[in-house]
């Protein structure tokens, strides 16, 4: 559900846009890149999936999605490690998300986006 609610506003946006003068999609395909962060999302496929049920008899109903999402950080202050962490290595509804560090096996803080990062279309 969360997926859902996130791509009608990306969804929303977009259809704005086309409707801006000058803009012409007559013919041309088009592909949203979507960049969200890691804890913006809980499944790449449910946010897949809302985005083919929310563009059917729309303009966007021929386009294609390419979905970017930025991993999780993670920064030891116990031994040095930054790096990023695999999908699911902290809950995304966790406020503060602690995850084991990699290295050392320290708990340190997470990092990484809740939100859209960045949404492009691309009129070919």
């Amino acid at each position: 559900m969360h997926e859902y609610g996130l791509m009608e506003e990306v969804v929303k946006s977009l259809l704005a846009k086309l409707e801006e003068p000058g803009v012409e999609i007559e013919g041309a395909q088009m592909e949203v890149v979507l960049k969200v962060g890691a804890l913006a999302i809980h499944s790449a496929a449910a946010t897949r999936q809302a985005y083919e049920v929310l563009v059917q008899s729309t303009k966007l109903e021929k386009s294609r999605l390419t979905l970017i999402v930025e991993p999780l950080t993670l920064t030891c202050a116990g031994c040095g490690f930054q790096g990023s962490l695999p999908e699911g290595a902290v809950d995304p509804h966790e406020q503060l998300p602690l995850a084991p560090c990699p290295q050392c096996g320290a708990i340190s803080p997470v990092t990484g986006s809740r939100g859209v990062e960045s949404i492009e279309l691309v009129l070919d």
